[in-house]
């Protein structure tokens, strides 16, 4: 089977791969075979010249996470902040860009927010996610607007076979998780309902001290099918849940689906095309009064891979997207954008490079025209040396552009240009064992033009600036019997008219994941998680403060095992966010059942 062929079986069939922990050698192995979001394409992890990691299957099996909050802040690069307990808002900063700076895919689908931009990362079960991939740096010159910090990419879980997990923890957390599916199609459900506790504290703005809970439900079905000479995938998923909050709650309804069909070679060479929808539906009732706000789009593209030459891959596409926007009472409004790109990528001898260009035309603001540039050098098979940069840009979403504002103040700004960015950076990785692997990065990321509102009367423009820059240290150790990460991120993330540091953003942040893994298919693991000084709303300094959690499963039989997670073991008070809760020390357990 060709390279170019693994494209559509990545992108429609790569929920199909079920990793069982029941012997640990199959856990230990389980490595990151190959990426997709970083170009586009099929891509061993080895050859990936944008840094790049992979959240495994296995890895979130391990870990019990009851969120994805928990799995993706041990992550190099990754800073992440919840206002308040399970369900409550998820803000997530990419190498120190802006939340909105990171382009969120689930299976192939855009998934922000037409209003803010942003994606509600509280909405999705981990028990439904085969495997995550984190691409950071710019990735516009493939992906279009919003990836200036970089890509996420989730791929939904498509169970063989049968699963049931029960799951029970502090603060009345209960959830449970089906799962049955076969070699073509499967369906995973997962159900949530947490007691909870008060979101925000005495220093918080709107402070009530009732628990505020969550009840979410979900689902994701997947499955592919050879037609013709090609191969059909299909994804869907869905969440419904209501949020609480101090002095408020919301309602919400979540959903995307996606169609690929990859055609057989033809000419030389490998085409796929696809189509997708998203909707998302947010009913909030305060205090203060009611608001809804509605995201409706689909899109489509094409895309076409050619081997030119043994190791060299030419890449062409093009995608389309239509989005439109209902703030009730407030505005609503549509656009669409229309993009093309194409890319090289190879290896001539000890040499990789990736050449990759994109235009992109949208109804409001025009075109923009983005690219990226890199090249790696291996001096030995243990090391290997690169260097990339890009150009990158994000479209002003609907709030900033057509927001009528409150009395006049703060209102949308419908002339508003994109936020773009440059950045640079160098890397090295040396794989000094065969079980074991160091990464490190420097780079520099500056952004202008972007949005704020401190026009006349605080209407929204173009003004800002900001500087990022700082270094990655990444290691990995996948073994028989032992299976860990360690991260370490320096950074400096600079608003560069203010000079004050931007908010919520530590400039040091650590994080430790280690497990032992028995025969018989027993583990038992720990985390640590480091998290410095950080600035926040009203130019509040909150203080760092480090997190201990265990985890551990205990294989019953060949279909049955025990589960546990012990989180902040240490019982560590701290604030996530000025004014808001975290949970203390939290004991939940499950009985997991797969055959």
């Amino acid at each position: 089977m060709s390279r170019s062929f693994h494209i559509g079986l990545s992108l429609a069939a790569s929920c199909s791969v079920f990793l069982s922990l029941t012997d640990p050698a199959v856990a230990a192995s389980a490595d990151d075979t190959i990426v997709v979001t970083a170009t586009r394409s099929a891509q061993d992890p080895d050859r990936a010249l944008a840094r790049t990691s992979v959240i495994t299957r296995a890895e979130i099996e391990l870990a019990q996470a009851p969120d994805l909050l928990e799995l993706l802040r041990q992550q190099a690069g990754v800073d992440v902040t919840r206002t308040g307990g399970p369900g409550a808002q998820t803000s997530l900063f990419l190498r120190g860009s802006n939340s909105n700076h990171v382009l969120v895919l689930i299976d192939g689908v855009r998934v922000a927010a037409a209003g803010t931009g942003g994606f509600a990362w509280e909405l999705i079960d981990p028990g439904l996610v085969e495997r995550i991939e984190i691409v950071r740096g710019p990735r516009a010159a493939r992906w279009g607007s919003d990836a200036i910090g970089g890509v996420i990419q989730i791929f939904t879980r498509q169970p063989e076979g049968q699963q049931l997990r029960a799951a029970y923890g502090r603060y009345r957390d209960r959830s449970l998780q089906l799962g049955v599916g076969g070699a073509e199609a499967g369906l995973g459900v997962a159900a949530r309902r947490v007691g909870g506790f008060s979101a925000q504290n005495e220093r918080g703005f709107a402070f009530d001290p009732d628990d505020d809970g969550l009840e979410l439900l979900s689902a994701a079905a997947g499955g592919s099918h050879p037609l013709g000479n090609g191969l059909l995938g299909w994804s869907a998923r869905i969440s419904d849940g209501e949020i609480e909050f101090d002095q408020g709650v919301s309602d919400v309804t979540n959903y995307s689906a996606r169609v690929e069909y990859q055609a057989g070679e033809a000419g030389g060479w490998r085409w796929s095309g696809s189509s997708a929808l998203y909707r998302d539906r947010l009913d909030t009732r305060t205090a203060f009064g009611r608001s809804e706000n509605i995201t409706r789009r689909i899109q489509a593209g094409v895309q076409g891979e050619r081997e030119l030459t043994a190791g060299a891959f030419w890449l062409v596409g093009a995608d389309a997207w239509q989005e439109s926007g209902v703030a009730r009472n407030s505005w609503a409004d549509s656009r669409h954008n229309l993009g093309a790109w194409s890319g090289l990528d190879g290896r001539r001898g000890s040499f990789d490079y990736e050449l990759s260009l994109r235009a992109d035309r949208d109804q409001l603001f025009g075109s923009a025209v983005t690219g990226n540039v890199a090249g790696g050098w291996r001096p030995s098979e243990d090391w290997r040396l690169f260097a990339s940069a890009g150009r990158a840009f994000r479209a002003p979403n609907f709030n900033q552009l057509f927001s009528p504002g409150f009395s006049g103040l703060f209102a949308g700004n419908p002339e508003l240009d994109p936020e773009t960015s440059v950045s640079l950076e160098l890397g090295a990785d040396w794989q000094f064992s065969s079980v074991a692997g160091l990464q490190a990065s420097v780079f520099q990321t500056r952004i202008e033009d972007l949005i704020d509102f401190a026009g006349e009367n605080f209407q929204a423009i173009n003004l800002r600036r900001a500087r990022i820059q700082g270094v990655e240290l990444a290691y990995r150790l996948t073994s028989q019997h032992w299976r860990g990460r360690a991260q370490l991120t320096w950074q400096d993330a600079e608003d560069r008219d203010s000079g004050q540091a931007l908010l919520r953003r530590p400039d040091e942040k650590a994080g430790l994941s280690l497990d032992r893994l028995f025969a018989g298919g027993h583990w038992l693991g720990l985390e640590l998680v480091y998290i410095g000084r950080r600035l926040d709303v009203g130019q509040v300094e909150l203080p760092s403060h480090v997190l201990v959690n265990v985890r551990g499963g205990w294989q019953w039989s060949e279909s049955l095992r025990l589960e546990g997670r012990l989180e902040n073991a240490g019982d560590r008070v701290y604030e996530p966010a000025f004014g808001f809760n975290a949970a203390g020390r939290s004991l939940f357990v499950a009985l997991n059942y797969q055959r």
